[in-house]
């Protein structure tokens, strides 16, 4: 018997695809809610980049 890495089943591959895809689109999920958030505070305490989004200037 050898000891080291062993290839994966296609089962294994599919469900650690599966995996990786929802562990993405977790963090993406949760990024954008915690830069919402963010700003939301932002806004909250008069914070903001200082650009006036309303005008643009040439």
């Amino acid at each position: 018997m050898t000891s080291g890495p062993r290839w994966l089943s296609v089962e294994e591959k599919q469900e650690l695809r599966r995996d990786m895809q929802e562990s993405s689109a977790w963090a993406k999920a949760e990024l954008k809610r915690r830069r919402a958030a963010k700003n939301q505070e932002k806004s909250v305490h008069g914070i903001d980049d200082g650009i006036d989004k309303d005008h643009i200037s040439n």
